[in-house]
């Protein structure tokens, strides 16, 4: 992608990391991203997986919030029908097993979710697919995954880096 810079055209995807990364409701992190956020009218799309994860750390709640103040809403995962999203999401497992040295069954679902997702979303018509994550390997298996099936040029990865800085300022991006 040419900019780097997001807006309301954009479907923004968030990973489960960057909402632990953020700490809860009240932490000043949390708020810069609402902000972040409600700045560039966009709505965070969170997989339903991811706020599981999060509610097996008892952290669900920051999703809950964001969700009913309209910054972030729950979507379902992509279709098991849907072909190119099940290819990409297997090429996910596959990489990232193949660099972390775990087996297949053991790469979290939450990581694959997001390349199937990519492809859905850009296929229903949506200019460009951004995903938000702070996992360095699933970002790259995402890319290429997405770049496999003919998308790479719709998709940004952003890590939380990208976005939050080192004393928990939102980026402007």
């Amino acid at each position: 992608m040419e900019s780097n810079e997001l807006g309301p055209e954009d479907v923004v995807l968030v990973d489960t990391n960057l909402f632990v990364s953020v700490g809860g409701v009240d932490h000043p992190k949390f708020r810069k991203l609402r902000e972040f956020a409600e700045r560039r009218q966009l709505t965070l799309q969170v997989p339903r997986r991811v706020k599981q994860e999060l509610s097996t750390m008892h952290i669900a709640d920051r999703v809950e919030r964001a969700v009913d103040d309209g910054w972030a809403k729950l979507i379902d995962p992509p279709s098991p029908t849907d072909s190119d999203a099940v290819g990409a999401m297997d090429f996910v497992r596959r990489e990232i097993a193949r660099q972390t040295g775990k087996e297949e069954h053991r790469v979290e679902k939450a990581d694959t979710v997001f390349a199937g997702l990519a492809i859905e979303l850009l296929r229903e018509g949506n200019p460009r697919v951004v995903v938000l994550t702070d996992d360095r390997i699933a970002a790259v298996a995402i890319e290429r995954a997405v770049e496999q099936q003919g998308y790479g040029e719709s998709i940004l990865v952003l890590r939380r880096d990208d976005i939050i800085d080192d004393d928990g300022d939102v980026r402007v991006v």
